[in-house]
């Protein structure tokens, strides 16, 4: 089990997110923000352009708020199951998930209190992109069954699926896209300063590895 899943517990899980988009020929307005038209990518196979294009510019405005958060989860995640993987005895893995469980409150959980419903969206959206795992799953293995099919029961009455896997060639590709956007550098995301030290050292270790890949290309 990734210790990851831990994290999962402090989302705002429902996923009622009844979210409208306004858009103009020139620019995309939600909530008060406004990003600009630039040059259209094609739109993946399936979709109408009309409602991409709505998805698309929605998922413009909140992905780059969650993105720092979803980018950390993935460093804190690897580095806590490479360490467990070290361990040797039970009472150790235990001893060890519990220290996790506590960095990752203290990392996350007020964060997470506040973050609007949108947001909490798309943040356990890229939560599945990074650990290829359903929220669903990731429920399951955390919290159990019975509260995994409360959680599929709430989201349902919300329109939302815990039970469908991210899939960035189909529904999920108007997200995909502006995360490649961002991970092209084509899109800024918003940065913050990780609170633990254990959030500080994964982060700057990922810089470090950023910047070695560059000098390789």
């Amino acid at each position: 089990m990734r210790v990851v899943l831990i994290f999962i517990f402090f989302l705002p899980f429902v996923f009622l997110s009844q979210s409208e988009t306004k858009t103009t020929t020139t620019v995309a307005i939600y909530e008060g923000d406004t990003v600009l038209y630039d040059e259209l990518p094609a739109v993946p196979v399936g979709f109408g352009a009309e409602d991409f294009w709505k998805n698309y510019y929605h998922a413009k405005l909140f992905v780059p708020k969650v993105y720092y958060y979803a980018i950390l989860v993935k460093e804190l995640s690897d580095k806590y199951d490479a360490d467990i993987e070290l361990l040797t005895s039970n009472r150790a893995r235990k001893k060890y998930i519990k220290k996790a469980k506590k960095n990752l409150k203290e990392e996350f959980s007020e964060d997470i209190k506040q973050m609007s419903v949108t947001r909490s969206f798309y943040l356990v959206k890229l939560i599945e992109r990074e650990t290829d795992k359903m929220a669903y799953t990731l429920l399951e293995e955390y919290l159990g069954k019975t509260k995994a099919k409360l959680w599929q029961g709430i989201s349902r009455l919300g329109g939302a699926d815990l039970k469908r896997k991210y899939d960035p060639q189909g529904d999920d590709g108007y997200i995909e896209l502006v995360v490649r956007e961002i991970e092209d550098g084509k899109l800024k995301y918003e940065d913050h300063s990780p609170k633990t030290e254990e959030g500080k050292a994964v982060m700057e270790k990922r810089k470090r590895r950023k910047k070695n890949q560059k000098r390789k290309k």
